[in-house]
């Protein structure tokens, strides 16, 4: 009588577990994915550089642009975002150099395609 309870119990969780692996193991972003990776001319990356990918208009990414994000490279010279619709935009890369006066900037283009995860370099030479 134990072992058909016990069989049972382990039954459910079994069926249980492979459909929770079937919803969590979707490739599907419903969206496009961004990730900025800024590296110096060297190859090295850089983190804490200020990140802003949007929709260039006469040489800035103005503050009024609907489709503005903003973020921050990680400790590993990265930064992530995501977009509902493909698109094609500009981005821009800053940090404050060594001497705590000058600007190091970089700039890139990328296309993004839906349901694909796209990475970009952005060089601050």
């Amino acid at each position: 009588m134990k072992l058909n309870i016990f069989k049972k119990i382990v039954a459910s969780l079994m069926i249980c577990l492979t459909v929770v692996g079937f919803y969590s193991c979707s490739d599907d972003l419903d969206g496009c994915g961004l990730t900025v990776v800024v590296t110096d001319s060297v190859g090295n990356r850089i983190p804490g550089a200020f990140v802003t990918v949007g929709v260039d208009i006469n040489g800035e990414i103005a503050d009024g642009n609907t489709i503005k994000r903003e973020a921050s490279a990680d400790k590993n010279g990265e930064a992530y975002f995501f977009f509902d619709n493909e698109a094609i935009f500009t981005i821009y890369a800053t940090i404050l150099a060594e001497d705590g006066y000058t600007l190091r900037s970089g700039k890139s283009t990328v296309q993004l395609k839906y349901n694909e995860m796209v990475t970009k370099d952005v060089i601050l030479p």
